[in-house]
């Protein structure tokens, strides 16, 4: 039967069809990886247990130091270890998948003074977690990282006693530990740093052997965790702040505007039947060398001053589209999966709101740049009058757009 667990040696499996039990590797990380008694649970493992099952493969699960768990791997004796943020050293003999968790970092001190973007040169004492993907992050960046420790409660200690100055953490896992801690050791100050996924790293032999493999895998990750984080409300705030401060004028523009009117007038009298057509038609183009309807939307002037705007924003816009009073596409930044975009909350929650604010999606994992995003679409009403004429969908990094929000308005320079 598959998706059966075998922590330390607890318990020996029998032989799968694929051959032998595939042999993974962690530590005990809560809340991704916990031991309760002679019981391994937690979000990761979980997550595991649904995604082999559907995979029919049989695994086993080892509990060992952090540093053995990769090594094995590294040797040949395991087919992976989890859960891991993508780390320099493990690159050359393992391939990350697609994500099981979503980590927020932040800098963790009491004194005001967010530490440098990187380490070369910081006077700061900074102190870590050996073996965590934390401290393999700071090393790979040139912090200088002393003392490290075997837990997160001696970090806060430490911090207390002004014995470091800041630590980086994950803002869920300190959470759980602090409601184990009296109140003053909470550090009296927090930034944020990054989102961090965090996958399992298989090892290249396995998936020599086996070239379908980490395919089939991611595919089963996004079946098991459909949504694998969402933003807070703080968040959601900041964000609409830096998209009113960047964006709210581009509804205005006249290429713009004058491109979904004329739009709307070809398409005065579309059928939904034909809509369905056109998207089909878009989706299939996408596999053939004539592109006729693609090539019309991409090559208009608006697509381009598109493209320059997303451009210009240096990553932190991840793709722009422009919609008619239907939800086709009018123009985009770079090629979309569909045509009709009229099915979707980020055209229909905007074209349909009584009040013009801007409607902001669920954070969603874009699997070709292995990063995370948020979808901010705005109505586009017709100068001089009240009523909606289209759609106006930007996708927005989300790691890049919080740290730009903390620029922005400490007084530093944004593109423009």
């Amino acid at each position: 039967m598959p998706g059966r667990l075998w922590l330390a040696l607890l318990l020996t499996l029998p032989l799968a069809a694929h051959g032998a039990p595939l042999r993974l590797n962690t530590d005990i990380f809560p809340p991704y990886q916990v031991q309760e008694g002679d019981r391994l649970t937690g979000s990761s493992i979980k997550a595991l247990a649904c995604i082999f099952s559907a995979m029919d493969r049989d695994y086993e699960i080892r509990v060992l130091p952090w540093q053995r768990a990769v090594h094995d791997v590294s040797l040949g004796r395991a087919e992976g270890f989890f859960s891991a943020t993508r780390m320099n050293r493990a690159n050359d003999f393992a391939t990350l998948s697609a994500p099981l968790a979503l980590e927020k970092w932040y800098w963790y001190s009491n004194t005001p003074v967010r530490p440098p973007a990187f380490g070369s040169g910081s006077k700061l004492r900074i102190g870590g977690v050996r073996g965590s993907n934390q401290v393999d992050w700071l090393l790979q960046h040139g912090y200088e990282v002393d003392p490290m420790v075997t837990t997160t409660s001696q970090l806060l200690h430490l911090l207390k006693r002004g014995r470091i100055d800041a630590f980086l953490a994950d803002q869920q896992t300190l959470r759980i530990e602090l409601t184990q801690q009296p109140l003053d050791l909470r550090p009296r100050n927090a930034y944020f740093q990054q989102y961090t996924t965090l996958g399992v790293y298989f090892a290249n032999a396995l998936l020599g052997r086996e070239p379908g493999f980490l395919e089939q895998f991611n595919r089963q990750v996004y079946q098991c965790i459909p949504e694998i984080s969402v933003l807070q409300a703080d968040e959601r705030e900041r964000l609409q702040k830096l998209h009113t401060t960047l964006f709210a004028n581009w509804r205005h523009e006249p290429v713009l505007i004058e491109g979904i009117l004329q739009q709307n007038q070809r398409h005065a009298n579309i059928s939904l039947s034909r809509i369905h057509e056109l998207d089909q038609q878009w989706q299939a183009e996408q596999q053939q060398a004539d592109k006729p309807l693609i090539s019309g939307v991409l090559g208009s002037p608006l697509s381009a001053w598109l493209a320059r705007q997303q451009a210009s924003y240096n990553g932190l816009v991840s793709e722009i589209m422009v919609t008619d009073q239907h939800g086709l596409n009018v123009a985009a930044s770079e090629l979309t999966t569909d045509y009709w975009q009229g099915d979707e909350a980020k055209f229909a929650e905007p074209f349909f709101a009584s009040q013009d604010r801007p409607f902001m999606g669920p954070l969603s994992y874009d699997q070709s740049t292995q990063r995370y995003q948020v979808h901010i679409s705005t109505a586009i009403r017709r100068p001089g009058g009240d009523d909606v004429i289209g759609v106006m969908v930007l996708g927005i990094d989300i790691e890049r757009a919080l740290k730009m929000e903390n620029s922005l308005f400490d007084g530093e320079s944004i593109p423009q």
